[in-house]
């Protein structure tokens, strides 16, 4: 009778790197979480990974690399799911609020983002030259957001009151003070505090129309 012997595909070069990349990606997300950006060296970061430090440097320049990384991923998977639902054209306006409110809850529970957005404000404030990356791409998410309020009103027959951005900054300030300092009291109550707000914004604003949300 004859045996099947399981054969182990080698990664090609790129998938090994890619592989590399995910793992030190994941181990300094942990780390700065655990420890504070200050806290974890390039050293921490391989360790924890399971690689050398030429490992990190074949992937990296530097420490700020990876913190920037770990933000444009976040924002881009953030950006998608805003987008989904917002989008969503076969969805009315409570449909849509309601899937936001639900989409809020994310913030009870992956506290870990919300330090993450705390350590980069710090690092951006204490390195002029991280904050000029920093700065750069958050204003453009920023708009991003922007552009998604807009849309969240206009689905509701209303019209922002306020520059778009300002609300979206103070939305996504909200939202990530939120996390933390409800996290640190208790039982956080975040997504039903950032629903509050976005719905009382709403039933203020004007009307272009007859329509209501």
């Amino acid at each position: 009778m004859m045996t099947r012997v399981a054969v182990r595909t080698r990664l090609s070069r790129h998938e090994a790197q890619v592989q590399t990349r995910e793992r030190l990606v994941d181990a300094a997300r942990r780390l700065f979480v655990r420890h504070g950006f200050g806290g974890t060296s390039l050293r921490d970061i391989a360790e924890e990974a399971g690689y050398s430090q030429g490992a990190f440097y074949s992937n990296f320049p530097c420490k700020e690399a990876v913190l920037l990384d770990i933000l444009k991923r976040h924002v881009a998977w953030e950006e998608e799911q805003l987008d989904a639902i917002v989008g969503n054209g076969e969805h009315g306006a409570e449909q849509v609020l309601a899937a936001l409110g639900k989409w809020f809850e994310k913030f009870e529970t992956d506290r870990d983002w919300s330090i993450l957005t705390v350590e980069l404000q710090l690092h951006a404030l204490r390195s002029p030259t991280f904050a000029k990356s920093y700065s750069r791409f958050w204003l453009e998410h920023e708009k991003r957001v922007a552009d998604l309020v807009s849309q969240t009103f206009a689905r509701c027959g209303k019209v922002v009151p306020v520059d778009p951005a300002q609300l979206a900054s103070g939305l996504m300030a909200l939202s990530n003070g939120l996390a933390v300092q409800e996290s640190a009291k208790g039982p956080p109550r975040i997504a039903a505090a950032i629903s509050l707000f976005l719905e009382s914004l709403l039933a203020a604003a004007p009307v272009p129309n007859e329509r209501t949300c």
